[in-house]
């Protein structure tokens, strides 16, 4: 690959020389031990501190964040306020046009500026006169139009090429009587205003709690959970701990097939199903029906209104249903045991399987569950929990963690729901959520983390009792579960070591603190694994970790990937896209061996730093990139710095890059690219 020979290159090595060690290497180390290190103190207590995840909004390639569809929305009879009713947080009151917002105390206060709706086409669409402009009027449908001569023609306001500017499905309408051009439109994917009478459009959805519903799907292998909502027919989701979320399809597999499939039933949606999932009697995975239908008895008016309301996949499956019943199939959905029936008929909202176990955990109207022995036997653990209603349960078996939430907030307990142990007391951990409905709960056993989606409040995490002191080892780029490799930096989870061996040979530990630790895999390892020995205060810990010669990993800042523009060495972001033709510098872990040999631990030379061996090829937006070059990064240790040249057609606006190494690919992150 050589070194870094390029002019681009040159100056960008000129760049980061003259960075002082706190301006890159604090960072790079901060990364890896920030979300721990900060604010540890609370992760042990009862009370803890919930930190928001990403924004107030969504990112779906509209004129702004996307959020949840609005009541109504309203200007004051004087212009000087405006109003929003939100279905999760009642209504708020902005006295700047949308700028800023707060809890409207007493929204009866204004006299409400009214305007004039009819129903046209039948009544799938709805007109409303402008009252202050003569001749004017707007259309409500699926997009919003505009009539300038008394809706003998109108104009599209919201259409684009891609489909919408908006969103679709215009549902409410504010004029200013302040200024008449003021509009304000509340739709599917949230609130969003418009000065110029809807020529030019802005969100406002970034600001107010109106998130959309969103489900956590589940807890990937290597990663955060994946989180998707559904807002009208676009669905989205979210894949770490980034700011930003994307659209994945246009209507969906599921629930977008399924509303059409036999065994839909007729049920009230349970806690924890949001808008636009459909309530069904049957088990469905990739749009096709896995299981019969699940409530247990044939049409009968006892039958109507019942559904199937809780899923869990611990190598068995798990169902549970709004009558009460909990089914179990062995054989990944082709047949299906009824092994439990609740005798008071309370729904099952939520089920928990130990993966690859017999035990697991169910939510039962105001109970909680215990069977460790394929549901032949379920214990009722609520013990000391608070009456209330409670929508989910998750566990980490690993360290005998149950979680709860529901409508009296968060609980923790040590329960090992392999045994048939006598129930243990729960510690509240609600700490400072908003007081929402919890819709969803998960736990990422790499982080050590517990998220919750909160209704309209998008959502928060905190560090999960029990599992933060869990001891695993994650890539210090990303904190994810991946290989080692020979130089690679490790963050050790669950000790603070004061000295660490990889094989035999020495691993400088590079930071250690309450309960975290950095250290340097070898540049000489060997093999297919590699066995970590860790030595703390009063005790050795010995870790075998899967070994590979390379392991890329390109490393993220809080959710941001730490991705430089090549001539001023900024962060690529929003307020510093890259531009086209131009050059970025992607700081990263994991490239393995490097030319000439460079011991371990010792910071890399700022004149002709060691280059990777191996053959590294990239990609910009699903193109083809052109690697420049590569090398240590001069003045850090265990940091590479691959510098990438930005395809000329690259489209302009958020894409995506990877590094891969010898054929094995990074972690995707985001790059927004200029134009």
């Amino acid at each position: 690959m050589g070194g870094l020979a390029s002019r681009k290159g040159r100056l960008a090595l000129n760049i980061l020389g003259r960075m002082p060690r706190s301006a890159l290497q604090t960072t790079v180390l901060a990364l890896c031990l920030a979300p721990y290190l900060a604010q540890e103190a609370t992760a042990q207590a009862a009370d803890p501190t919930w930190r928001p995840v990403g924004g107030s909004g969504v990112a779906a390639g509209l004129a702004g964040p996307v959020g949840d569809a609005p009541e109504d929305a309203w200007f004051s009879a004087d212009g000087q306020r405006l109003y929003v009713s939100l279905r999760a947080a009642g209504i708020w009151v902005s006295a700047d046009s949308g700028l800023t917002w707060a809890p409207a105390e007493r929204p009866d206060r204004d006299l409400r500026a009214g305007l004039e709706s009819s129903p046209i086409q039948g009544g799938s669409a709805t007109a409303v006169r402008n009252p202050y402009r003569a001749g004017v009027s707007y259309m409500l449908a699926e997009h919003l139009f505009r009539s300038d001569d008394g809706g003998r023609s109108w104009t599209n306001l919201t259409r684009s090429p891609g489909g919408t500017v908006i969103g679709r499905w215009q549902s409410v309408l504010a004029i200013s009587p302040a200024d008449a051009e003021l509009i304000v439109v509340g739709n599917s994917s949230g609130l969003w205003k418009s000065h110029d009478a809807g020529i030019t459009w802005a969100s406002l959805n970034a600001r107010l709690p109106n998130f959309p519903p969103v489900r956590i799907l589940d807890g990937r292998k290597g990663g955060a959970p994946l989180l998707a909502s559904h807002i009208g027919t676009l669905e989205l989701a979210w894949h770490g701990p980034s700011a930003d979320w994307t659209a994945t399809s246009e209507g969906g597999r599921s629930p977008g097939n399924v509303s059409q499939a036999p065994g839909l039933g007729s049920a009230p949606p349970g806690p924890l199903l949001p808008p636009g999932y459909a309530a069904t009697h049957r088990i469905w995975r990739d749009g096709r029906a896995i299981s019969p239908d699940l409530t247990g008895c044939r049409p009968h008016p006892d039958c109507e209104g019942q559904a199937v309301s809780a899923m869990a996949d611990g190598g068995q499956l798990w169902a549970g249903t709004t009558n009460g019943r909990i089914w179990l199939s062995e054989d990944h959905g082709r047949t299906w045991d009824l092994v439990w029936t609740d005798p008071d008929g309370e729904a099952v909202w939520s089920i928990w399987a130990v993966p690859g176990g017999a035990a697991a955990a169910a939510v039962v109207g105001t109970r909680v569950l215990r069977s460790s022995n394929s549901g032949a036997l379920w214990v009722d653990i609520t013990a000391d929990l608070p009456s209330g209603s409670w929508t989910k349960v998750v566990g980490h078996p690993e360290t005998g963690a149950v979680y709860v939430a529901g409508a009296p907030g968060v609980y923790a307990s040590s329960t090992d729901l392999s045994l048939p142990l006598p129930p243990r007391p729960w510690t509240a951990i609600t700490g400072n959520l908003p007081s929402q409905e919890i819709i969803d709960l998960a736990v990422d056993p790499l982080r050590g983390r517990l998220y919750v989606a909160l209704d309209g409040h998008g959502i928060r995490w905190t560090h999960a009792p029990s599992v933060s002191r869990a001891l695993r080892a994650l890539s210090a780029a990303d904190l994810a579960e991946r290989p080692a490799a020979p130089g690679s930096l490790l963050t050790i989870l669950g000790i603070e070591a004061q000295s660490a061996r990889a094989d035999g040979q020495a691993a400088p530990v590079l930071h250690a603190s309450k309960g975290r630790t950095q250290l340097q895999v070898p540049f000489r390892v060997e093999g297919r694994s590699v066995r970590l020995l860790l030595n703390s205060p009063g005790a050795s810990h010995s870790m075998d970790l899967p070994l590979q010669e390379v392991s890329p990993a390109i490393f993220v800042v809080a959710g941001d990937p730490l991705v430089l523009d090549a001539r001023s060495g900024s962060m690529v972001g929003w307020a510093r896209p890259a531009s086209p033709g131009a050059s970025v510098l992607a700081m990263m872990s994991g490239l393995g061996a490097v030319r000439p040999h460079w011991p371990a631990g010792v910071e890399s030379p700022r004149s002709n730093p060691p280059a990777p061996v191996a053959r590294l090829a990239a990609r910009v937006s699903g193109l083809e990139a052109r690697v420049v070059a590569a090398n240590l990064a001069p003045g850090y240790v265990g940091t590479y710095l691959v510098e990438v040249e930005i395809p000329a057609a690259a489209p302009p606006g958020e894409g995506s890059l990877v590094i891969s190494a010898d054929g094995l690919p990074s972690n995707l992150v985001p790059l927004v690219i200029g134009r």
